[in-house]
């Protein structure tokens, strides 16, 4: 898969707010690395999760700039969570067959980074291995 077909399929499920529509472009152990979780989690099921609640917290969630270069992109969102703005980027890297095995995110301010940290917690909490 090239980078652009990774990039359509993956503004398809964001713009669908449907994570789901994302698992055949990302790959098994894939690294998330996230202001929201503990710590670096390789549980693809997981970070479906995590990205299924994203789609749904953040109000207008939409991407406004993108870079690539080679197998790594950047996505620059905006979105807003209980009426104050987010800024934030998705750190991608793409493995040698195009799909996702490592992404990092950015968040900022912090008075949002918090209310959106806050109301994930909770749908991080709600995720279970047995019915994933």
């Amino acid at each position: 898969m090239t980078t652009a077909e990774f990039l359509s399929k993956w503004h398809e499920a964001v713009d669908r707010r449907d994570a789901s529509l994302m698992d055949s472009i990302i790959a098994e152990g894939c690294e998330l690395n996230s202001p929201v979780v503990w710590k670096p989690t390789a549980d693809k099921a997981y970070l479906m999760h995590i990205l299924q609640g994203v789609i749904d917290l953040v109000d207008g969630f939409t991407y406004r700039q993108e870079w690539v270069d080679g197998n790594d992109i950047i996505l620059e969102f905006t979105g807003t969570v209980d009426g104050k703005g987010l800024v934030g980027i998705d750190k991608i890297t793409l493995g040698p067959d195009g799909r996702m095995v490592r992404i990092e995110v950015l968040t900022r301010p912090l008075n949002t980074l918090i209310e959106f940290a806050t109301r994930m917690r909770d749908h991080a909490l709600a995720f279970n291995k047995e019915t994933a």
